[in-house]
């Protein structure tokens, strides 16, 4: 009910911009949610540009892997990094986000460089539990079409991608990892692609917001600046 009751206020709100000629100085509260690594690492980075723009504006944005309910939990937007079914909800694609098999060159140095995914099974691996099938990766080589389901021996398993770092750069395994989590390790060297010819399916990163027309002025203005800043992220293409 505070959801709900959240949001009419918000579109009451919107309503009264719009009656106004949209004169109004964007203010009052944001509440956003958004993933854990991604929100910390990057998320996190570019708000304080945004709330020097707007020194009216608060926010308060909840990290965590969990899917939320916007409506409900009477949040105004959600950054998710998926592939998204179809829903009530207003989402905008951002970038796309690819998801990549790495390891350390000393791992590859050990075990040898593999050519064809069944090369990895029995491998102890990183298994990133939230998903709807743990263990499973779906991959299709670049240049023949040819599809094949990776399934992977587990060594670590957890619900958070980024727990799996140290163990990656100690060479205790390989695993999958959205490329802003491990892109900077790929350019330096201290990590290493694993089967490069071969792709999952690309997620992608979206701006999600309640379905509603109407949304109060600080809204747009936090979409429009997220969109600038992801429009085309510093991570996309740099390996």
């Amino acid at each position: 009910l505070l959801g709900h009751a959240n949001r009419i206020l918000a579109e009451a709100e919107a309503a009264e911009t719009e009656a106004r000629g949209g004169t109004q100085r964007p203010s009052g509260l944001i509440r956003i949610a958004a993933p854990m690594t991604f929100g910390i690492r990057h998320l996190s980075p570019v708000l304080p540009a945004f709330l020097a723009q707007y020194p009216d504006i608060d926010i308060t944005v909840d990290f965590s892997d969990a899917l939320v309910d916007l409506v409900a939990d009477g949040y105004d937007v959600a950054l998710r990094i998926a592939s998204l079914a179809d829903s009530s909800l207003r989402a905008r694609k951002l970038c796309e986000v690819r998801l990549l098999l790495a390891a350390s060159p000393e791992y590859l140095d050990r075990v040898g460089r593999p050519t064809h995914p069944r090369d990895l099974e029995g491998q102890k691996s990183f298994v990133y539990t939230n998903t709807s099938a743990p263990g499973k990766v779906r991959l299709r080589q670049i240049k023949s079409g040819n599809e094949f389901v990776l399934t992977q021996t587990s060594r670590f398993r957890a619900d958070n991608a980024v727990a799996f770092l140290p163990a990656l750069a100690a060479g205790l395994g390989f695993g999958v990892f959205p490329e802003f989590m491990v892109g900077e390790g790929l350019a330096s060297g201290q990590f290493e692609r694993v089967l490069p010819d071969w792709e999952a399916p690309a997620i992608a990163l979206y701006l999600v917001t309640p379905s509603s027309s109407l949304r109060p002025v600080r809204v747009t203005a936090l979409l429009d600046y997220l969109v600038e800043c992801f429009g085309q992220a510093e991570w996309v293409g740099c390996v």
